[in-house]
C-alpha cells in the first residue's frame, strides 16, 4: 500500500490551516486558493471531503499541538503572567506553571503539627484527628506483623 503523498496545493493548504489564524500570509481561504491559483471549492473539498487529506491535516495537527516548541511557549506565556504583579490572572497562572513544572508537590510525606489543645478542637476536627492517628496505627501494626 502506497503512502499518500500531498501536492503541493494541498501541502500549502495544509501549512495554512495548522497555521495559527494571527499567523497567517492570507487571511481567508479564498485569498489562499487565489493564492495558489486554484478553484477555493478545491481546498473546501480537500478539508471536508479527502479521507487522506483529512487524515494528514489530524495526525501534524495532533503532532503540533504536542510538541516540545508550544509547551514551551505556554510555559514562557504562564511564567510571564505569573511574574506580573499587575496581571489580574497571575496568581492562576503562577499556580497553574508550578503544577505543570511540579516543584510543588510535596517530596515523601508531610506532618503537621497544630499547636491546638483537645478541648478546643471541634467535634468534627476531633474525629478526622482520631481517625488518622488509628489509620495510621493501624498500617504500622500491620507492616510490623507482615516483616515479622
Amino acid at each position: 500500500m502506497a503512502t499518500w503523498q500531498p501536492s503541493m496545493e494541498q501541502e500549502e493548504f495544509m501549512r495554512w490551516l495548522l497555521t495559527p489564524t494571527n499567523d497567517r500570509n492570507v487571511a481567508t481561504q479564498s485569498e489562499l486558493a487565489d493564492l495558489l491559483g486554484i478553484d477555493k471549492v478545491k481546498l473546501t473539498r480537500w478539508k471536508k471531503y479527502d479521507e487522506d487529506f483529512i487524515a494528514e491535516w489530524h495526525r501534524r495537527y495532533k503532532a503540533g499541538i504536542g510538541s516540545p516548541e508550544k509547551k514551551s511557549k505556554i510555559m514562557d506565556t504562564l511564567f510571564a503572567t505569573a511574574t506580573d504583579p499587575d496581571d489580574p490572572k497571575h496568581v492562576q497562572a503562577a499556580k497553574t506553571f508550578f503544577e505543570i513544572e511540579g516543584s510543588l508537590k510535596p517530596q515523601g510525606n508531610i506532618e503537621v503539627n497544630v499547636g491546638a489543645k483537645v478541648g478546643e478542637l471541634s467535634d468534627e476536627a476531633l474525629e478526622a484527628a482520631l481517625a488518622k492517628k488509628a489509620t495510621d496505627e493501624l498500617a504500622k501494626r500491620r507492616e510490623d506483623r507482615d516483616a515479622s
